[in-house]
């Protein structure tokens, strides 16, 4: 069976979800490349995860940034995210997002289970990830079901795009290569620096490889999407609370065409930047083109067109 995510600073599922500390750090950084993460927490039933927000940064762009520290629950989420815009810096204490760049906890599909559970610890699906030998995607919201990670993350992604009016995703095996890099550094933090950068980001905690599509639909979507109300069609949404939708935005951001994910067991060393009681399993989701760019929202954040709410198990 499939353990449940630990959502629980980002879900506000049927399960009690714990509070959580959340600290923003909004900062305008002035450089040739811009950098994007994008993590989101989600209505998931019982789970617990942490999450951390992406970081951007770009020449006319504002970046911003938010972190998100949990508190000692059994489920935890920090987010750190990153927006890019006019060139100022800004701290706050709240989470903030752009590209957000996601560190959450939760698990991934495993073999069609029936039930949901919450696990007491995680468990991670293998050392490393191995990028699938081509980049076509694995599957897409209307393909084949998924059988494999590739597939989860292409499928959950896929779904919610096209219910807000976005062309697919297609599997990068460059930009998985580059996630698997930063999932073997065991440092919870967005890098949107490896390998070049030029990429958003997303990245989660104490989830297994196995149910990452809970990450991404239950945390990043569902746990999002209704908190984005009012903002569509604004090219400058109200970001004074991004940190609570930014992961969503980054998932159907329609000039985002690739993402490429790595799960990565980092028990043998630990998980640095979780606060110790997070099981030690690192999952890094990077997108590109980044989205959340300041004065782009209305033409790359649609909105809904009314699609029956997925969960994890779609798919399965």
């Amino acid at each position: 069976m499939r353990s449940a995510i630990v959502a629980a600073a980002f879900a506000a599922g049927a399960i009690a979800v714990p509070l959580m500390e959340r600290d923003v750090v909004y900062e305008t950084d002035i450089v040739y490349a811009t950098q994007y993460v994008t993590v989101t927490a989600g209505d998931i039933p019982a789970a617990t995860s942490e999450v951390v927000a992406p970081t951007t940064t770009s020449a006319s762009k504002k970046h911003f940034h938010g972190h998100r520290k949990p508190k000692s629950y059994a489920w935890t989420s920090t987010w750190a995210t990153t927006w890019t815009e006019a060139a100022s810096s800004v701290e706050e204490q709240a989470p903030a997002y752009t590209v957000p760049a996601y560190t959450s906890s939760e698990e991934a599909p495993a073999p069609a289970p029936t039930t949901y559970e919450v696990p007491t610890s995680y468990e991670a699906p293998s050392s490393t990830y191995e990028a699938p030998a081509s980049s076509a995607p694995a599957s897409s919201a209307s393909g084949a079901k998924p059988s494999d990670y590739q597939g989860f993350v292409i499928h959950h992604h896929n779904l919610h795009r096209a219910n807000h009016s976005a062309s697919d995703l297609t599997w990068s095996d460059s930009l998985a290569a580059t996630a698997e890099k930063i999932g073997q550094t065991c440092s919870y933090a967005h890098n949107t620096e490896m390998d070049g950068g030029g990429y958003g980001q997303n990245i989660a905690a104490g989830v297994k490889a196995d149910n990452v599509s809970a990450v991404i639909t239950e945390l990043f979507y569902n746990g999002e999407v209704g908190l984005y109300e009012g903002q569509y069609g604004k090219e400058s949404p109200d970001m004074s609370n991004f940190h609570e939708w930014g992961h969503f935005t980054q998932i159907v951001w329609k000039g985002t065409t690739e993402v490429g994910c790595a799960t990565v067991d980092c028990s043998s060393s630990g998980l640095a930047n979780t606060g110790g009681n997070v099981p030690p399993y690192f999952t890094v989701c990077n997108y590109k083109s980044p989205g959340n760019y300041a004065n782009e929202y209305a033409d790359n954040v649609q909105k809904s067109r009314g699609d029956a709410t997925c969960h994890w198990n779609d798919g399965m």
